[in-house]
């Protein structure tokens, strides 16, 4: 697990930059997304661009997008996202 975190931390940073000089909670919120989904999905996705504009808001609305599984929403995803979008906007 440590390992795979550390993945997911060098992916998030890597796709992420911005979010070297930001408050802890951010990045925090972003690697967890990036272990839940995987590099490749924060990669191509709406949330980094969001994250490099730093714009925390529309970051926080683009989180809360992805609940969905095999076309449902999953009410543990919509309880991880919504507790990504805490720490993401802890600090805004």
């Amino acid at each position: 697990m440590r390992q795979d975190l550390r993945t997911a931390l060098a992916a998030t940073l890597r796709y992420c930059p911005v979010l070297a000089a930001e408050p802890e909670a951010r990045l925090a919120a972003i690697v967890d997304f990036t272990f839940n989904l995987g590099a490749g999905r924060l990669q191509t996705s709406t949330l980094r661009r969001r994250i490099n504009q730093r714009d925390w808001i529309a970051a926080g609305q683009e989180l809360r997008r992805w609940i969905y599984g095999g076309g449902k929403v999953l009410p543990g995803l919509v309880t991880r996202r919504e507790a990504e979008v805490a720490l993401l906007l802890r600090n805004a």
